[in-house]
């Protein structure tokens, strides 16, 4: 019976995938400390409370990407009876003699309940490790390390040493311990090498306060052993070690300058008033050796340094350095600070602003504005900065700054709107393209934005948001479970995923991907994860021109997060596709000219789909590098044919390197990977052969009839068809043979009827 094949025009959405289509996920990875207190292995639930808050891809000396340096901190679990008491057992990291060394007496199922939603009760927790971690290419966890009672902030690779990294934080355990024998450096040089805090050097007999100090050291990426570590703050050791120990200072960023030494920010307090202001705080170091070369603070008074809805009597409480930059190699530093505000009469309690200074850490006059103040657009001006990194093929400042933040400057209860300011060397605003170029809505713990700049001249943000589509009512009483009645547990940033944003070289939107650690989970009370929520911090691009990020999860109440994107290779195409991707083949349709497919092409009961043509040649995106299915789905009584030489096959090898796509797929039985599929079949003047391969390998294929007599053979490539006339086969049954290295690995019947 000859089949009456209607050639009618179908009405088919085109679209640009470059204007939205983002990558698929390639891996998602959440961690946790792998040993507690008593060094012995731990489980995650377990295990304490883990954030990464930076990452740098590791490469060698030929440039070659082998893996990924993390840094962050956690808080490990403690059973003493309150938090003073944990301390006490805390000193100068996990060799000190005052750590623990029963593991009876830090068994996490023995904590009490309380109310709490990041942990069982906040004293229960021991003071915070700064970690140092190193990552494979997949994202699996080689080690992961203290190196101080505190945090680490930023990590990066020695570009002149590749074996070595240096790391930025806070030293919190300077207690000083009348038996401590190996203490830390404080503001090292090389005339005073061994300045520290101990009883001895402060002049006291006896002291029981505690106070955090920025903290630098270099490690070996392969091992992570220390190969030098000091303290810095901006008081004088020599003038008084007791005022020096009393002015606490934090680190948030280091680079390596031009001149091949250590420029690192933070804060420090330049007085020995306890409640006395932060600075905005500038050093510079020495690499080989950790002494101090510079130090300088940026200035909490000026005519520059207002709030915007008050500027008359509004005054500057406070300012932290969170991020520097060169500019170009001029050895002049951008740097992205926070200064807090007071008596405004309005919200605007903290604003973001960036400083340029010489390369002698004193204010440029390069700028004409110096410091640039990023505010939002009121009634509240606040406004908050992390990052500030310069774009080397644009010869411009990438500052990402969240806006109309209700509460930007602390940690919890944050939302905002994001945005990527561009600014030229000068510190002019550039005002070609879309500047500033919106991110959208920033919800998270902490309100930060990573952003790097991209091969193709472009530039990539990442931060966390509140899907719209998600679930975020409050939690009910049976999530909650012990924490059912607790006060104060704030749900403005649960159920948060990742937010990645990608822009042109003009600051244009390029794509936006939203993506959680895994959809739909529920929650599930504290060990569980209750809160749903991913914050995310940083983002680098990867050789293969992937995407990773860096933050936590909120498993075991927070756990380390890494993901990595695939690249965008498929976002270089113009896709035919459909609405939610999907191209519903209703009627009779006749394809007879090339084209490139995005989604699934569904072929409803009844309904021929041809695809004709000597050069017709239908491409198909890799479901694994966008993260949509794509294939061809054949539902009961549909009907798909292949002939006149078109080919069906997957991006150009050009484009997408070993892409692949998902095939033709039967509803009845779709083809699984390894698959060998026959369409149609039974065929009549021709049929196609599709081989769903696991890598993209070429094979063999044979073709014998009934009586085993060989009628054709050729050549199979994984996820190409290939067209097999059958005008000189008979009427009959034929088997299809795949071998690889003269082994038959896969066989299969067609059916040939000549009607």
């Amino acid at each position: 019976m000859k089949q009456l094949l209607l050639f009618l025009f179908y009405f088919i959405v085109l679209f640009t995938a470059n204007a939205q289509l983002s990558p698929g996920i390639e891996w998602q990875k959440s961690t946790w400390s792998p040993r507690g207190l008593n060094g012995q292995p731990q489980t995650q639930q377990q295990s304490g409370e883990e954030w990464w808050y930076s990452h740098k891809n590791v490469l060698t000396a030929a440039g070659q990407h082998t893996a990924y340096i993390t840094c962050g901190y956690t808080n490990l679990v403690s059973t003493a009876a309150t938090y003073a008491a944990a301390e006490l057992m805390y000193n100068e990291g996990p060799e000190s003699p005052y750590n623990p060394i029963t593991p009876a007496l830090y068994d996490y199922t023995q904590l009490p309940e309380g109310c709490s939603d990041r942990d069982y009760i906040g004293e229960h927790r021991t003071p915070s490790r700064g970690n140092v971690g190193l990552n494979d290419l997949l994202g699996n966890m080689i080690y992961c390390k203290p190196k101080t009672v505190g945090a680490i902030e930023e990590v990066i690779q020695d570009p002149q040493d590749p074996d070595y990294a240096y790391i930025v934080g806070v030293h919190l355990g300077i207690r000083p311990y009348k038996d401590k024998v190996n203490f830390i450096a404080y503001n090292p040089t090389a005339a005073n090498p061994n300045d520290n805090f101990s009883l001895n050097n402060l002049g006291v007999t006896s002291y029981t306060n505690e106070s955090g100090h920025l903290y630098i050291a270099k490690v070996e990426i392969a091992t992570s052993n220390v190969q030098w570590e000091a303290l810095y703050g901006y008081p004088d050791y020599a003038l008084s070690p007791l005022i020096a120990y009393e002015s606490k200072s934090y680190g948030y960023d280091i680079i390596k300058s031009s001149n091949g030494h250590l420029i690192a920010t933070g804060y420090a307090q330049a007085t020995n008033i306890a409640s006395g202001p932060g600075y905005p705080f500038l050093l510079e170091i020495d690499p080989a050796t950790g002494h101090l070369l510079k130090k300088a603070v940026l200035p909490l008074n000026g005519t520059d340094l207002k709030p915007m809805s008050n500027p008359t009597s509004g005054y500057c409480a406070a300012g932290i350095g969170h991020s520097l930059e060169e500019i170009l190699s001029t050895g002049d530093y951008a740097i992205a600070t926070i200064y807090y505000f007071g008596n405004t009469g309005q919200e605007d309690l903290n604003n973001a602003f960036i400083w340029n200074v010489d390369q002698n850490l004193n204010l440029s006059n390069n700028w004409a504005n110096n410091p640039i103040q990023i505010a939002g657009v009121g009634p509240n001006y606040n406004s908050n900065i992390w990052e500030i990194k310069y774009h080397k093929a644009l010869d411009q400042l990438l500052v990402p700054v969240v806006r109309d933040c209700a509460k930007c400057g602390s940690a919890g209860l944050n939302q905002g709107q994001g945005f990527v300011y561009r600014y030229n060397a000068n510190g002019l605003l550039v005002h070609n393209g879309t500047n500033p170029s919106a991110m959208g809505a920033i919800n998270a713990f902490d309100l930060r934005i990573g952003v790097e700049e991209t091969d193709d001249g472009g530039f990539i943000a990442v931060s966390s948001t509140r899907p719209p589509k998600g679930n975020h009512s409050p939690p009910t009483p049976n999530e909650l479970g012990y924490l059912f009645g607790c006060p104060d547990l704030g749900f403005t940033d649960w159920d948060t995923d990742a937010l990645v944003v990608k822009y042109t070289r003009t600051g244009a939107l390029h794509w936006t991907k939203t993506f959680d650690l895994e959809e739909n989970r529920p929650r599930r009370p504290p060990p569980g994860d209750l809160k749903r929520q991913e914050c995310m911090y940083k983002i680098t691009q990867t050789q293969d021109g992937g995407y990773t990020i860096s933050g936590n999860s909120s498993g075991n109440f927070d756990d380390n997060y890494m993901a990595k994107l695939y690249n965008e290779c498929n976002s270089q195409q113009a896709y035919t596709s459909g609405p939610n991707n999907i191209i519903d083949i209703t009627q009779n349709t006749t394809w007879d000219s090339s084209r490139v497919v995005l989604g699934k092409i569904v072929v409803h009961p009844g309904v021929t789909f041809l695809i004709s043509g000597p050069n017709t040649v239908i491409r198909f995106a890799d479901s694994k590098l966008t993260g949509i299915e794509t294939n061809i789905t054949v539902m009961l009584g549909g009907f798909v044919n292949v002939l006149n030489g078109a080919k069906l096959t997957s991006i150009d090898n050009a484009i997408c390197t070993n892409s692949k796509w998902d095939g033709i797929r039967s509803e009845a039985s779709p083809a699984e990977e390894n698959a060998l599929l026959i369409y149609p079949n039974p065929a009549n003047t021709n049929f196609s052969l599709l081989y769903n391969g696991d890598d993209i390998a070429v094979v063999n294929y044979y073709i014998v009839d009934m009586l085993g007599k060989e009628i054709k053979k050729g050549y199979l490539q994984s996820y190409i068809s290939q067209e097999i006339n059958t005008s000189d086969f008979s009427e009959g049954v034929y088997t299809v043979y795949l071998s690889k290295s003269n082994k038959v690995f896969k066989k299969q019947k067609v059916v040939i009827l000549k009607y």
